[in-house]
């Protein structure tokens, strides 16, 4: 992944290496901070077959294909889009939320994340307020997106901060003017601004350039119709509403929301029975929202019905109480995950703990969580459960070069050499440009009395810019009495980074062995 940063829980383990191959050699010193732990670097292949599965609505088998693919990608916006997408299609938007809520705290401006946070926000989260913070911030980076400027409209309305939302979609119709949508979403705020007179004109322009708009405007048209229809009812013209409503209805059927204001335009007209129809359908569409059984109280109370206004106002305090306790669910993961990160790139790794361990209580699907548990763990003297955190997060994520790195450190510093070796060569294999795993394997190989295979090891690391690994190289064959390698090695690292204090240690040795020579 070259030099991008990536999320602070990879490079801890980095820390924990550093620390123990200092207590195994003196030839490494600390590492560099520029470089940062990297993962499989493969064909795009998971990436394809991903989309591919997505497309033929197998979603469980494309989030496996783009976890995999995001593992080895970590700083690619469109796996943690595509991947993001995939946890919400298999029921598992929380576990969306927080990976996109660490994503961008390593990349603040990826705007399609930003956009996509923003809209589980506003859904699962049920927090408008984020989801309207996360969309400010998207047309800050990029004030020409227009779908960044209808969608903050959108959220400004739910708010029924009108005025703000007259801003947004005045916004977004200057970049798409000939957008019906958006002018009908416009009209509709101006209408719940209180501004009548401009919703109306609005609405015109709107209904006008659908009808210019030929098929290709079929679907914007039921979604004018459906806000047209809004303002209608707001007017109190409820037959027209209904007629509007019916023809929003006749491009999408199976809409909730539109069966929902036709049948409040219905109880408007005393029509009790096509407004219960309506409501119960609406209900059958979208069982979770509590606007329908709401309006349902209204009707059966107009019709002196007490049973089933008992059975739908208990519905309603139901669905109520499911919000919050989403809405609460969500916000206590964030908020979780919101004090972990901090805690760990402080280094309070006890304290981080306990944080992360809440938040693997909350969701034991979030899988990242345990990697950083393992971490804390391993700083805290709890090497047994470091290691099942490992473990765990190898159950994820099997591709991982960081999971098997680490796990390899820790079982080193149990002296589980023959395990540590194991998982640290799939490291390796996995990703051939992960140093510090090589250092580990090599200082290992050298505890063992080994330097042919230590030698072995790090000369495999043709392309490394380390300059620990290389002088870890050099001072072993310099040991072996092989000063030419040494010399040749020792130019590698100085030419890296000349002021190195372990490349100035090694060119003191070198001198001392030339002049011993003499």
């Amino acid at each position: 992944m070259g030099l991008v940063v990536r999320a602070c829980s990879r490079i801890w383990w980095r820390v924990i290496l550093v620390s123990f191959l200092s207590a195994s050699t003196v030839l490494v010193g600390q590492s560099s901070p520029s470089r940062f732990v990297g993962e499989v670097r493969t064909s795009p292949d998971h990436l394809t077959l991903g989309r591919q599965l997505g497309a033929e609505g197998k979603w469980k088998e494309a989030e496996k294909e783009l976890r995999i693919y995001r593992n080895q990608h970590p700083d690619s916006l469109t796996a943690i889009v595509l991947h993001a997408e995939a946890l919400i299609r298999i029921d598992q938007p929380f576990d969306a939320a927080l990976e996109l809520q660490k994503f961008l705290q390593s990349h603040p401006d990826a705007v399609r994340a930003h956009e996509l946070y923003a809209v589980l926000a506003a859904g699962t989260l049920k927090d408008q307020i984020l989801a309207a913070s996360e969309l400010e911030k998207c047309v800050k980076l990029a004030p020409k997106d227009f779908q960044a400027w209808k969608s903050l409209g959108d959220t400004y309305l739910d708010q029924e901060k009108s005025e703000e939302a007259i801003r947004a979609y005045q916004r977004a119709s200057q970049l798409q003017p000939a957008d019906a949508v958006t002018a009908a979403s416009l009209a509709h705020a101006y209408d719940q601004g209180g501004i009548p007179a401009k919703a109306a004109a609005e609405f015109d322009r709107a209904l006008k350039l659908v009808r210019s708009g030929g098929r290709e405007a079929a679907k914007d048209s039921a979604s004018v119709q459906y806000l047209y229809g809004q303002y209608l009812l707001n007017q109190g013209r409820s037959e027209q509403s209904v007629v509007a409503m019916s023809k929003a209805l006749k491009f999408n059927p199976n809409s909730p929301t539109a069966l929902y204001w036709r049948a409040r335009a219905y109880e408007k007209m005393k029509d009790y029975k096509n407004a219960e129809n309506d409501a119960l359908q609406a209900i059958r569409l979208a069982p979770h929202s509590k606007e329908a059984p709401l309006l349902l109280i209204n009707i059966y109370r107009k019709q002196e019905n007490a049973a089933k206004v008992q059975e739908y106002a208990d519905m309603a305090q139901k669905l109520s109480d499911e919000e919050q306790t989403q809405a609460s669910f969500g916000r206590s993961l964030r908020d979780a995950l919101d004090r972990a990160e901090p805690l760990l790139r402080e280094g309070r790794f006890a304290d981080a703990t306990a944080q992360y361990e809440a938040l693997i209580k909350l969701l034991p699907t979030f899988y990242e969580a345990y990697f950083d548990l393992g971490m804390c763990y391993g700083e805290t003297g709890r090497p047994a459960e470091a290691e099942a955190a490992f473990r765990k997060y190898l159950s994820f994520q099997p591709v991982s070069a960081d999971g098997h790195g680490a796990l390899g450190v820790l079982l080193l510093q149990q002296g589980r050499n023959q395990e540590a070796v194991s998982e640290l060569e799939q490291a390796m294999q996995i990703d051939p440009t992960l140093d510090e795993a090589r250092k580990a394997l090599a200082s290992e190989y050298l505890h063992e009395s080994n330097p042919n295979e230590s030698i072995r090891v790090l000369r495999a690391a043709k392309d490394t810019k380390d300059p620990q690994l290389i002088v870890m190289l050099a001072s072993i064959l310099l040991d072996k009495g092989d000063t030419t390698g040494a010399q040749r090695e020792f130019r590698r690292a100085q030419a890296i980074q000349p002021d190195d204090p372990d490349v100035l240690k090694l060119k003191q040795r070198l001198l001392s062995k030339s002049s011993t020579a003499k």
